[in-house]
């Protein structure tokens, strides 16, 4: 004999527990985040139009509601970096002699490399466009 099937759940069945609240907050960094990805494709699309086409989108990314959009996909990559160095310890279980590698040690080995690739990319880019336009002429 079959099992009836069970109750269908309602469309906020995630709205009463706090952790399934944090982790559709988590889920919808992806928005803003996405939107953000098509304003820098529509501005390498416009470079390649040339430097008037170029010029216009910087002028459009300057507008309130797309400062706006930067600024809430700026909150979103934190706050998804954030949670993500928190569910680390709880997803990367590495086995020692004495028990688990601490949490906070792998915690440290991802936050460690992401800081140095937040200050060293920049100084990369940055050097690497004074060395394109300085020796092209």
């Amino acid at each position: 004999m079959r099992k009836p099937l069970p109750p269908r759940q309602d469309a906020l069945w995630w709205w009463r527990h706090p952790a399934y609240r944090r982790y559709m907050l988590r889920e919808a960094t992806a928005l803003p985040l996405f939107l953000y990805a098509l304003c820098l494709l529509y501005g390498v699309r416009e470079l390649g139009r040339g430097e008037t086409a170029f010029q216009a989108w910087l002028a459009f990314m300057e507008s309130p509601p797309l400062i706006a959009l930067q600024a809430v996909a700026l909150l979103a990559v934190l706050w998804h970096a954030w949670t993500w160095f928190q569910l680390v310890p709880k997803i990367l279980v590495i086995p020692t002699r004495h028990g688990t590698l601490p949490g906070h040690w792998l915690r440290l080995a991802h936050v460690v490399p992401a800081a140095l690739c937040w200050l060293l990319l920049p100084l990369l880019a940055w050097w690497a466009l004074g060395q394109f336009a300085g020796g092209g002429a």
